[in-house]
C-alpha cells in the first residue's frame, strides 16, 4: 500500500500510515469497550469517527491528509471485528500497530537501500522545465500577434503543473538528497514561479491593446522587450543585468509620465508590470539557484512565506463534507444489516465500506474505480481459492512460501507502478493477502475464505451505491463552484472583507485555475468559464491594490472609488445566483470618470500609483474600446459602440 518508486514519497506515506494508525487504534480502544452493549450507538460512533476524519482528510490538501484518512477506517479495522471480544481490543490494536510498524519498516529499508530513487532529483528536473517554460511564456507574451488561446492554455498547463510542487516538496524531509529540508524554500519558489503568470498574462493583454491603440507597439518599447526576453530566457542570470532594465524601464516610464492619452495609460500600466516581471524573475533565480547552493538569502522567503502556506490553497468544504456522509452512511448501512440479520461476517463488510468509502475520496466520480475494485475483489478471491486449496497445502517452511508468492507479488507489483494498471494490481494484491491470512501454520477454512470474501464485495458495493447518490457531483458543477469561489473572493476583496495578503489572494486565485484545467477535458463545453479565471486574477489585483490605495486620493475620489468597489462587488455577489449575469454598465462609465478626476490630480508619483491599478481594471472590465478620456466627457455616461449597441463589459469573460 505505501510502496511507491521515490523512496522520499514511500517514507512519507509510511510515516504518517504509522501515526494514523495509531490514532485509530486507540479510538477503537476507547470506543469499543465502552459502547459494546449498545451496537446501535457503537455503529454511529465508529461511523461518525470514519465520516470526520475523511471530511478533515479531504480539507488537507498535503501529504498529511493520509494520517486522517488512516485514522479513520483504521479504527473501523480494528473495532469492527472486536465487537464479539471486546476484551480483546486492546490486544488487537496493539497488534495493528505493530504489524503495520513492521512493514512499514521493512518497505521503507528497501526502498532506501536497494536501488534508491530519491525525489529531490525529481523536482529538480521539473523546477528546471517550469523554468524553460516560464521563459518560452515570456517572449509569447511580449508578442501582440501571439495567439492568445496557445497562450492561455501554457498559462494554465504552467499553473497546474506547479501545484505538483507544493505536495512532493514536503515529501524532502523523508529522505537524504541534496535537497533534504529544503521543503520552505521550495515552496517559496513555487509562489514566487505562480506570482509570474498573472503578470505576463497582463502584459501581452497590454500590448494587444495598445498595437489596436496605435496600430504598432513603438520602436523604443518593442527593442526594450527584446532585451527583457533574452534576459529571461538566457541561463546565466546576472543581477546587476536586472538592475540596468530597472532602470530602463523607468527611463521609459519617465519619458511617457504626465501624458493623458490611453495608449500612454496602457504603457504607464506596461511598465509597472515589466518591473513586477524582473522582480519575480530575480527571486526565483534567487531561490533556485539558492536552494540547489545550499544558501537561499532569507529576505527573499520571508517576501513569499505567506503565500507558500496552505492558506493560499483552496479548500472545497461542500466535497470534504459528502465524502465524509458517504463514510459515515455507508457504514452505517452496513452496520444495520449486520445487527438485524447476525450475518457472522457483517464485521469485514463493516470493514470494507469504511475503507472503500475512503481510498477513493479523492477521485471527482469515485464510482468506476469502486467497480473496478470490485470486480477485482471478487478476481481476488478465486486466486485466495487456488493458493488455499492447490498450492499452500503442498508447501511447508517461510523459503517454499516465499517463492510460492514471489512470482505473483512480483507481477502485480510491477503493474502497481503504472498509472493505467495500479487499480488492478494494488486490488489483486492487497485482497488476496488481507483475505488469505496466512498464519504460522496451514489452515484452509473454504467457507470463511467465501465468506469473507463475499462480505468485502458488499462492504466495496454499499460505499459504491452511497457514494454514487451522495458523493458524486457533474463535472461542470466542480467548475462552477471553482468559479463562483473566485466571485465569492473578488466580491469580499471590494468590500474589504477578505483578510488575506496580497499574494496569497493570487495563489489561491491561481490555485483554482489549476484545478480546473484537469476537470475541462470531461467539460469541453466550459472552456469559456476557464477563459474567466486569469483576467479575474487581473480584477481582484486591482480591487486589492484600489481599496489600499484610496487613502492617497482626493476625498471626492475617495468616495468614488469606494462606490465603485462596492458597485463590483454587488455584481459578483449577484453572479453567484445568476451565472451568466452581465455587469451593469454603469460600472464602466464610473471607472471613465475616475480616471479624468485622477488624471486631473496633481502630485506625479501619487497619481500614478492610483492610475495603474485603475488603467489595469478599465481594460480588464472592456477589450472592446478605450476610455473617452478629453475634457469634454461627459460623466456617468453609458458606453456604446458605434453601431449603438452595448459593449461587452469583461471583454470575453463576461
Amino acid at each position: 500500500i505505501v510502496a511507491h518508486p521515490l523512496s522520499g514519497v514511500l517514507a512519507s506515506k509510511a510515516a504518517y500510515r504509522v501515526i494514523g494508525t495509531v490514532f485509530g487504534a486507540i479510538a477503537a480502544v476507547v470506543l469499543v469497550p465502552n459502547l459494546v452493549n449498545a451496537p446501535v450507538l457503537l455503529s454511529a460512533a465508529l461511523a461518525l469517527w470514519v465520516g470526520g476524519c475523511l471530511f478533515l482528510s479531504r480539507l488537507d490538501r498535503t501529504p498529511r491528509s493520509y494520517v486522517f484518512m488512516l485514522a479513520g477506517y483504521t479504527a473501523a479495522i480494528v473495532g469492527f471485528p472486536c465487537v464479539a471480544d471486546p476484551g480483546n481490543v486492546f490486544a488487537t490494536a496493539i497488534a495493528r500497530c505493530q504489524e503495520i510498524s513492521l512493514g512499514i519498516v521493512c518497505a521503507t529499508l528497501v526502498s532506501h537501500i536497494v536501488f534508491p530513487r530519491h525525489i529531490g532529483p525529481v523536482i529538480a528536473a521539473r523546477v528546471d522545465g517550469w523554468m524553460a517554460d516560464i521563459g518560452t511564456l515570456a517572449r509569447q507574451s511580449f508578442d501582440p500577434d501571439s495567439d492568445s488561446d496557445a497562450i492561455q492554455n501554457d498559462r494554465a498547463r504552467i499553473a497546474a503543473d506547479l501545484g505538483e510542487l507544493h505536495g512532493l516538496a514536503l515529501h524532502l524531509g523523508y529522505e537524504k538528497s541534496a535537497f533534504s529540508g529544503r521543503t520552505r524554500q521550495l515552496q517559496a519558489l513555487q509562489s514566487a514561479m505562480a506570482a509570474l503568470l498573472p503578470v505576463l498574462y497582463a502584459i501581452h493583454d497590454r500590448l494587444v491593446a495598445l498595437k489596436a491603440e496605435r496600430g504598432q507597439v513603438p520602436d523604443g518599447l518593442v527593442m526594450l522587450l527584446g532585451r527583457i526576453s533574452d534576459f529571461v530566457l538566457a541561463r546565466e542570470h546576472d543581477p546587476k543585468q536586472t538592475h540596468g532594465l530597472h532602470q530602463e524601464i523607468s527611463a521609459y516610464a519617465d519619458a511617457i509620465s504626465g501624458r493623458k492619452s490611453w495608449a500612454d495609460l496602457l504603457e504607464l500600466n506596461l511598465c509597472d508590470r515589466l518591473h513586477r516581471l524582473l522582480d519575480f524573475h530575480e527571486d526565483c533565480h534567487a531561490l533556485w539557484s539558492g536552494i540547489r547552493a545550499g544558501n537561499v538569502p532569507d529576505d527573499v522567503i520571508d517576501r513569499w512565506r505567506e503565500s507558500s502556506g496552505d492558506r493560499a490553497l483552496d479548500r472545497d468544504y461542500g466535497v470534504a463534507l459528502r465524502c465524509g456522509l458517504t463514510a459515515l452512511i455507508a457504514t452505517l448501512v452496513v452496520c444495520g444489516f449486520w445487527i438485524m440479520s447476525g450475518w457472522p461476517n457483517g464485521a469485514t463488510a463493516a470493514m470494507m465500506a469504511a475503507v472503500g468509502a475512503s481510498i477513493m475520496s479523492f477521485l471527482d466520480n469515485p464510482v468506476p474505480a469502486l467497480k473496478g475494485f470490485i470486480r477485482y475483489t471478487a478476481m481476488a478471491v478465486v486466486v485466495v481459492l487456488i493458493y488455499s486449496l492447490v498450492i499452500l497445502p503442498g508447501i511447508d517452511g517461510f523459503p517454499l512460501l516465499a517463492m510460492a508468492f514471489a512470482p505473483y507479488f512480483i507481477l502485480l507489483g510491477v503493474l502497481i507502478t503504472s498509472p493505467q494498471t495500479y487499480g488492478f494490481g494494488l486490488a489483486m494484491l492487497v485482497n488476496v493477502v488481507m483475505i488469505l491470512n496466512v498464519d504460522t501454520a496451514f489452515n484452509s477454512d473454504v467457507a470463511a475464505l467465501i465468506g469473507g470474501g463475499i462480505a468485502s464485495l458488499v462492504g466495496f458495493g454499499v460505499a459504491a451505491i452511497v457514494t454514487a447518490f451522495i458523493r458524486v457531483v457533474p463535472v461542470d458543477s466542480h467548475i462552477r463552484r471553482l468559479v463562483r469561489a473566485n466571485w465569492r473572493d473578488i466580491a469580499a476583496i471590494g468590500k474589504g472583507k477578505l483578510n488575506l495578503g496580497r499574494m496569497i489572494m493570487i495563489r489561491r486565485l491561481l490555485d483554482r485555475q489549476g484545478l480546473i484545467l484537469p476537470r475541462l477535458a470531461m467539460a469541453p463545453a466550459h472552456r469559456e468559464t476557464f477563459l474567466r479565471v486569469m483576467p479575474e486574477v487581473s480584477i481582484a489585483s486591482a480591487l486589492y491594490d484600489l481599496r489600499r490605495l484610496r487613502v492617497m486620493a482626493e476625498p471626492e475620489i475617495a468616495i468614488r472609488l469606494e462606490k465603485l468597489l462596492s458597485n463590483i462587488s454587488r455584481h459578483f455577489e449577484a453572479r453567484l445566483d445568476d451565472f451568466n449575469r452581465l455587469p451593469d454598465a454603469v460600472i464602466l462609465s464610473d471607472v471613465d470618470d475616475i480616471l479624468c478626476d485622477v488624471l486631473a490630480m496633481s502630485g506625479g508619483a501619487r497619481r500614478e500609483k492610483i492610475l495603474i491599478p485603475l488603467v489595469a481594471l478599465r481594460r480588464t472590465l472592456s477589450k472592446d474600446d478605450a476610455p473617452k478620456l478629453g475634457a469634454n466627457t461627459k460623466r456617468n455616461e453609458i458606453r456604446n459602440g458605434q453601431d449603438g449597441t452595448p459593449i461587452a463589459l469583461i471583454g470575453e469573460t463576461a
